[in-house]
């Protein structure tokens, strides 16, 4: 049976820059005396907002809009800041651009949007900022195939697309939102040539009701604007199929099949649900296609099951059996072969499980404790883990400090 084998690990807040409105001479100092050692500030931790290229790892700052770029096998490339210092404010979103020409980073905090070359560490650009009394919603900031990013703020979607002038950089749309928007997700095809979807879940009272009513809109990012909406019983996830115009939807109790754009139904299948519905939250709830397309797999219930389904039929094929809590970065490897999942540990509320499927063998191949505070609002960290998008490599954020990256023995 395959295993996974660990091929690095490193310590990513051994270079996190410096505290805000320390002058160039102290400055100087902290990065030479800190470089090297563990953990340089006690309190700057990550909460899993790093993303790759496969190559690079790009990791944010803490205390300052920056962010540092080391190799896959742990070696520190550079460090990239902005001109702009908030020490309430710390960086806490890096998004890595391959549909921009020369290459790209996004990064920044709740408030502002920076932009950055992936070739140089000085062109840093300004590309965004809330309006006051606003804050960028970062769990829903999501970079398109060609380089469009995507995000919330308030009651408004934003849309920045790369205009292709080194002056100008990027050029926002913007659609109003319903107050009772609670999330989205990028859908995005293989065969677009566009990248034209969005999905959004419309609640009358809030993202945590089972079974409450719910509106899907669809929008178009090739013409900005709101290009369908379906009311339905209740949405907990949605995925699109990466080469049918096809769109599954998670409901409370169904399964339900969407043609798109028009989101009429395919077809729907009730689902037993799993656990204490009444207690159950959607976070536990995910829906994912397969990179090839021929199955998804799907989570639904509270006792940690993922189950394998036809995508033609919309049957079982397989069940897995999971940890307890899923939460919501469940994700699929670039061939299909494997899927990660993260579970919640409820006696530890600093504690999450990934796990690693093998779906040829139905069998567990890996298995990781990651320690990981919540924040403010109770969400896990975004992000603890990523499949390169070129390769079966897992690169996992541990105990907010360290990346260790494993592949196939």
């Amino acid at each position: 049976m395959t295993t996974f084998r660990q091929i690095a690990d490193f310590d990513v807040a051994r270079y996190m820059g410096i505290r805000s409105g320390l002058g160039k001479c102290a400055d100087g100092f902290f990065r030479d005396f800190f470089v090297g050692h563990n953990n340089a500030f006690p309190d700057e931790i990550l909460h899993g907002a790093f993303d790759w290229d496969g190559e690079i790892i790009y990791v944010p700052c803490g205390y300052e809009s920056a962010f540092n770029a080391w190799s896959s096998i742990g070696r520190f490339l550079k460090h990239v800041q902005s001109n702009q210092r908030d020490a309430n404010r710390k960086a806490c979103f890096v998004r890595y651009c391959a549909g921009v020409v020369d290459g790209g980073i996004i990064f920044g905090n709740d408030r502002t949007i920076f932009s950055a070359s992936v070739h140089t560490s000085t062109a840093v650009q300004k590309i965004f900022e809330a309006k006051e009394n606003c804050t960028i919603e970062v769990y829903s900031l999501s970079v398109t195939a060609d380089g469009a990013i995507v995000f919330k703020s308030g009651h408004t979607l934003h849309i920045l697309s790369h205009s292709g002038n080194a002056v100008s950089g990027y050029v926002t749309q913007s659609i109003p939102l319903n107050s009772g928007i609670s999330r989205f997700k990028l859908l995005e095809n293989r065969q677009d040539s566009d990248f034209s979807y969005l999905a959004a879940c419309e609640a009358s009272k809030s993202a945590a009701k089972l079974g409450e009513p719910a509106k899907l809109w669809l929008i178009s990012l090739k013409s900005n604007s709101v290009i369908n909406r379906l009311e339905m019983e209740s949405v907990l996830d949605f995925s699109r199929h990466p080469y049918k115009p096809e769109l599954v939807v998670l409901g409370h109790n169904k399964l339900t099949l969407l043609s798109l754009p028009d989101l009429k139904t395919i077809r729907s299948v009730v689902l037993p649900f799993a656990g204490n519905a009444e207690n159950a939250d959607p976070v536990y709830a995910n829906v994912a296609y397969s990179p090839n397309g021929q199955c998804f797999a799907l989570t639904y219930g509270d006792n940690g099951s993922v189950e394998i389904r036809d995508a033609s039929t919309s049957e079982t094929i397989h069940t897995l059996n999971g940890r307890g809590f899923p939460l919501v970065d469940m994700a699929w490897d670039s061939t299909g072969n494997y899927l990660a999942c993260r579970f919640a540990v409820p006696s530890d509320p600093i504690k999450s499980e990934l796990t690693v499927f093998d779906i040829r063998s139905q069998e567990i191949v890996f298995d990781i404790t990651i320690n990981h505070k919540k924040d403010k609002a109770g969400k896990y960290p975004e992000t603890v883990f990523r499949w390169s998008p070129r390769a079966t490599e897992l690169a996992c954020l541990i105990d907010n400090q360290r990346i260790r990256i494993y592949k196939p023995a």
